[in-house]
């Protein structure tokens, strides 16, 4: 068995994702951050995009609100806004929801909050990225 690095992913409401992986890669406000066994201990801030992780050579991704990350003594905690694991996330509303973002960016109506809309389009592309395998 390769060397391994305990994996969990807890928003506010729940724990919603819990193994031991070989590696994984998460979006990091520096940049995308990969994570190997005997990483140095880590603290850093993440945003809202997809991670990335290898578990018995296969990969997996989780979409991902924004949070922080802390890696030590091959544990990683990631403490995260949201997360859907590809099976929870409906497609279609994924889509209804990056459409409808595109169009309030597009219009720029009277009293758009864009911070919001685009975190919504973000969020969306993201749901769309774990699900599509892009």
């Amino acid at each position: 068995m390769a060397d391994q690095i305990r994996l969990e992913v807890v928003t506010p409401e729940r724990e919603v994702f819990h193994a031991m992986v070989e590696s994984f890669v998460v979006p990091a406000e520096i940049g995308p951050t990969a994570i190997l066994y005997n990483h140095a201990p880590l603290v850093t801030v993440l945003k809202q995009g997809v991670l990335r992780y290898q578990k018995d050579g296969v990969e997996g991704k989780i979409a991902l609100g924004n949070g922080f990350l802390e890696v030590r003594e091959n544990e990683a905690e990631l403490l995260v806004s949201w997360a859907q694991l590809a099976e929870d996330i409906d497609v279609a509303r994924a889509i209804a929801a990056r459409d409808r973002a595109r169009k309030r960016l597009r219009e720029h109506a009277a009293g758009l909050d864009e911070a919001r809309a685009q975190a919504a389009l973000e969020r969306a592309l993201a749901r769309l990225q774990v699900v599509n395998g892009n």
